[in-house]
């Protein structure tokens, strides 16, 4: 096997911690999880007290300010425990940044701590009827109107 030198004794370190989580935590409910449709909000809340979630935010907003390693560690022990309807990566590598590269001060520190500690859970509500996941293909809109949004089009979930 080729040695993985990317990653050193901290991530090894955070890679078990990760690894017992989900084995004590998560692997024993996942099938009922798969069957409801739903993750126990416990679960996300835990992560977030143990820093699992959103581990690259920085602290300011409730993050540890881990680099990506410690993300493709959550993603790996994710994978490898076979946790499929999870959505911590989601929520952590794809939300999270949006928010923190594109949103406003107000909006990252309203949103991006409650993200981090688990006490929200967040998606993207990109696929449409006729699209699919398809972002050149979504009709939806939002339009400013004085201080607010309209919105028009269709979501599938």
């Amino acid at each position: 096997m080729i040695p993985r030198t990317l990653f050193d004794a901290d991530l090894d370190g955070f890679r078990d911690s990760v690894r017992k989580f989900l084995e004590q935590e998560a692997s024993p409910h996942h099938e009922q999880w798969e069957k409801d449709g739903q993750v126990s909000r416990e679960l996300w809340q835990k992560a977030g007290e143990l820093g699992f979630l959103c581990p690259t935010m920085p602290e300011e907003y409730g993050g540890v300010g881990a680099d990506f390693r410690y993300s493709a560690v959550v993603m790996e022990e994710i994978s490898r425990a076979g946790l499929s309807g999870i959505g911590w990566t989601l929520h952590s590598d794809i939300v999270a940044p949006y928010i923190l590269n594109y949103g406003s001060e107000e909006l990252k520190k309203h949103y991006l701590p409650k993200m981090a500690s688990g006490e929200i859970i967040t998606a993207i509500a990109m696929s449409e009827p006729g699209a699919g996941s398809d972002l050149q293909g979504v009709k939806t809109t939002a339009l400013k109107d004085g201080d607010h949004y309209i919105l028009n089009g269709s979501k599938t979930f």
